[in-house]
């Protein structure tokens, strides 16, 4: 039996999305709401809100955005909204964290004076996380992420898998010196610079797993994430928080079919996403055509963290570090909005001579901050 998995990338953050795709709709006059979201009971919910435009000569792009109200509701009553629920956007996140599990549940959306729907939607059980490894790749070069997985009760055969990723790491250097501009002197730090270390934040995009033929719902040893030894995410300590839901066949599929078209590997028979169905309608105007999907599920989650054992110190960058020449150097280079960074011996001079000075460089050799890090120490960190 031929085994397979598919991952598919969707935008960072959103368990479905809608991608700028050309798309036929079959003689139709009229642009098309397109909503595509996931309700996560117990998690955030989210909603990707746009507009396509019909194939023709009028539009070099059929796809944009489009701004509206939206709210998740359940079958006794409860109604989820984002804050600010009367503020239009196109990107919705939406606190279900209290939602209950044994209820349905559906998304609606107001757009331009129209009311959309989902359908009523049970709720499916997440996969079960089984085991987590961090450890090194087959040559050692690379620290890699390997998650087990059993499909768990609902067991489908397809997996939505995506994780969030949180590190400390530092700037290139460590800034030991301070230039004042007023006096025109520089001196040595009293205390360390406080942008050396930070934390940073990333979320993947969203990977299908299609798991139907597997003859079992094990999914052992899947390489989620990797990166290089020598990547600052081994500076010193390393978070991975990875999420898995249960898909139906319906909506992998739905999912799959946009990511084709998008990446160009649609064939002859893949389906248009005009012609995918949908389970979304307009409430106001009920023959008003409507696309996309909406999912409904529980989120399973697992966190672990890793130190710095796997780190390879990289040879840090030199190149555009330089001495001033005298005061006037130094107020030009700060000018010109660089840095004294450190007292060095480097090979600056003539045939590789070494010459020892206080260099000076750009911001982001000493500012993690500048570098997409912030200050803010994670509440989760251990």
């Amino acid at each position: 039996m031929k085994k397979s998995l598919i991952f598919i990338a969707l935008l960072c953050g959103l368990a479905s999305c809608v991608y700028p795709y050309d798309v036929e709709l079959g003689g139709e006059s009229k642009d098309v709401i397109v909503l595509d979201g996931n309700i996560v009971v117990g998690g955030k919910s989210t909603l990707r809100l746009s507009r396509m435009y019909p194939f023709s000569e009028e539009f070099s792009t059929h796809y944009s955005e489009v701004t509206g109200t939206a709210w998740v509701e359940d079958d006794q009553g409860g109604v989820y909204t984002p804050d600010d629920p009367l503020v239009p956007r196109s990107v919705f996140s939406i606190s279900t964290d209290d939602a209950p599990a044994g209820r349905k549940y559906r998304m609606g959306v107001n757009v331009d004076g129209a009311r959309y729907l989902s359908d009523w939607l049970e709720v499916k059980k997440p996969p079960v996380i089984e085991d987590v490894y961090i450890g090194y790749n087959l040559d050692s070069t690379a620290v890699k992420v390997d998650v087990t997985l059993d499909g768990g009760e609902d067991a489908t055969g397809y997996i939505g898998i995506s994780f969030d990723e949180t590190w400390e790491f530092h700037a290139d250097y460590e800034c030991r010196y301070v230039w004042d501009p007023e006096r025109k002197v520089l001196y040595e730090r009293s205390e360390p610079f406080p942008n050396y270390w930070c934390w940073r934040n990333m979320s993947s995009v969203m990977h299908l797993i299609n798991y139907s033929d597997f003859g079992t719902n094990r999914i052992n040893d899947f390489t989620i994430q990797s990166f290089p030894t020598s990547n600052n995410r081994n500076h010193k300590k390393y978070s991975i928080n990875i999420k898995a839901i249960t898909l139906s066949e319906q909506a992998f599929k739905y999912i799959k079919n946009l990511d084709d078209i998008t990446e160009g590997m649609g064939s002859l028979f893949t389906p248009n996403p005009g012609e995918m169905p949908s389970n979304i309608i307009c409430e106001t105007d009920p023959s008003v055509r409507v696309m996309g999907y909406v999912t409904a599920s529980l989120q399973a989650e697992r966190r672990e963290f890793i130190d710095n054992r796997f780190y390879s110190h990289p040879t840090v960058p030199t190149g555009y570090l330089y001495i001033p020449a005298g005061v006037a150097g130094m107020a030009e280079a700060y000018e010109f909005g660089d840095y004294p960074v450190d007292l060095m011996n480097l090979p600056k001079g003539d045939r590789g001579a070494y010459v020892e000075g206080v260099y000076w460089g750009p911001i982001r050799c000493i500012d993690c901050v500048f570098n997409g890090g912030t200050k803010q120490k994670p509440d989760f960190w251990e």
